[in-house]
């Protein structure tokens, strides 16, 4: 015996009709038959007196329908109250490619909905598919859209690379530049990983560019920038966090690489659990593209 025969009998005792009955739930006559039959051989009892064009509920039928009743709204109720209480105690496990795009979301999602605590990670590995189907992470912030058949990748955030350049430096005539427009000298990069270094190293590395990365620990790079004549980068989502001082000019870095459209992967069985996440999200990406 499970819910769905329970339903099916409601639904029969209500219509008094084996064929109104399929109508509604949308199945065969003959299977609507067959699974009342089998309803009442687990029962060992009789639950409707049969006429040639209606059935009716005969008292031990009408008793099991007091008691179906009460089960199925206890069924209704667990389900609720469940749910009620995933929502006041959810936790959302979300992995990001890149700190600009992690530093951005997770105090704003979570002044915007302080009941949802958020377990963020920096991802910087492949198989994205497998660690959403194994329910390792809930969400997956990436560069690209992750494909798989239970999977939905829907657009977020722009962000892009500046250089910031400081006073007296060559470059401050340029309004954009490519990083092969830099002539030989230390860049100075915070030891964070993530997307766009990845993608800066490629860069340097592939087209054999005289700069030289220096990393060292985040806090270390901003008193450098603060007190020194270095160039260094930063990209959009961060630039709040980071005050690179009047004396700067940031300059928008044009290479490909340098420039993402962001986007929220998740499974699309699991939505109901991400749905606040992706209203978020929906939000920011629409504010973003008004400030165009």
């Amino acid at each position: 015996m499970d819910i769905t025969q329970l339903e099916y009998f409601k639904v029969i005792a209500e219509t008094g009709s084996l064929t109104k009955a399929a109508k509604i739930l949308h199945i065969s006559q003959p299977a609507m038959s067959a699974m009342l039959k089998k309803f009442e051989e687990e029962l060992n009892v009789e639950l409707f007196d049969r006429s040639p064009n209606r059935i009716y509920l005969n008292k031990t039928g009408e008793l099991a329908l007091v008691y179906v009743n009460n089960i199925l709204r206890n069924v209704e109720q667990m389900k609720a109250d469940l749910l009620s209480l995933a929502d006041r105690t959810l936790t959302l496990s979300v992995a990001f490619c890149d700190p600009g795009v992690r530093w951005f979301c997770v105090p704003r999602f979570s002044v915007a909905y302080p009941d949802v605590k958020l377990r963020d990670d920096l991802y910087e590995r492949g198989e994205g598919a497998r660690l959403l189907t194994e329910r390792v992470y809930d969400l997956m912030v990436t560069p690209e859209e992750i494909t798989g058949d239970n999977i939905q990748s829907l657009p977020f955030l722009r962000d892009r690379v500046f250089l910031s350049v400081p006073k007296d430096n060559k470059l401050l005539r340029y309004d954009s530049l490519f990083l092969k427009d830099i002539p030989a000298q230390p860049l100075l990069y915070p030891r964070i990983g993530g997307i766009f270094l990845t993608r800066m190293e490629k860069v340097i590395t592939d087209n054999k560019l005289p700069v030289t990365l220096v990393k060292n620990e985040y806090n270390t790079i901003h008193y450098l920038i603060r007190t020194t004549n270095f160039l260094t980068t930063i990209s959009t989502l961060s630039m709040d966090l980071r005050n690179d001082g009047a004396d700067r000019k940031l300059i928008p870095l044009k290479d490909p690489e340098l420039n993402v459209l962001y986007h929220i992967s998740f499974l699309k069985s699991n939505r109901e659990k991400v749905k606040k996440f992706l209203k978020w999200g929906e939000d920011c990406r629409n504010m973003q593209l008004s400030q165009k």
